[in-house]
């Protein structure tokens, strides 16, 4: 039997096994939307701005998700790595603005964020559960979708597929 510590890690590590893939095809197009801003109140991300002019990776977390807790930062460091090739936007749901904002400003993420309260874009995006991080490539359509929490390793190869850059 694991022992506590390990217990966690052993559960996530199966769990994401387990929903990794999304039944349905392996690309269609990128549903835009368009939703209220997190990261700067007042102000709007409309999708449709952005969809088949660079790849974008969607993640779908929420302030009280443990296995979005421990994908956090590596997001946030794929994210500068990345920047101005790939345009990553956090979608937050089913959450408050105050638990959101503080969980953003304690894995100091820089990059868009919106609301989706009621769920309307997740359900757009086939997302059964969270995290759920959605690439769509350059073209407009998405390409991949990934239930359960990045390591830092799958998420390089996957934004390297997403970019076509050979891996090395």
């Amino acid at each position: 039997m694991p022992s506590g510590r390990l217990l966690l890690p052993l559960v996530l590590a199966l769990f994401g096994l387990a929903v990794a893939a999304v039944p349905g095809p392996t690309s269609w197009p990128a549903p835009p939307f368009a939703a209220e801003r997190l990261d700067r109140p007042g102000a709007v991300l409309d999708l449709a701005e952005t969809l088949g002019r660079r790849p974008i990776v969607l993640n779908f977390w929420a302030s009280w998700c443990v296995p979005c807790r421990i994908e956090a930062p590596v997001l946030r460091d794929a994210e500068r790595r990345y920047r101005g090739r790939v345009l990553f936007v956090g979608v937050n749901l089913q959450d408050t603005r105050k638990g959101a904002r503080a969980f953003m400003e304690t894995f100091f993420w820089t990059f868009p964020n919106v609301r989706d309260p009621r769920g309307a874009v997740a359900r757009r995006y086939r997302v059964g559960g969270i995290p759920t991080t959605v690439f769509i490539d350059a073209g407009g359509r998405v390409v991949r979708v990934w239930t359960g929490p990045l390591d830092p390793e799958r998420l390089e190869a996957f934004l390297r597929a997403l970019i076509g850059t050979p891996e090395g």
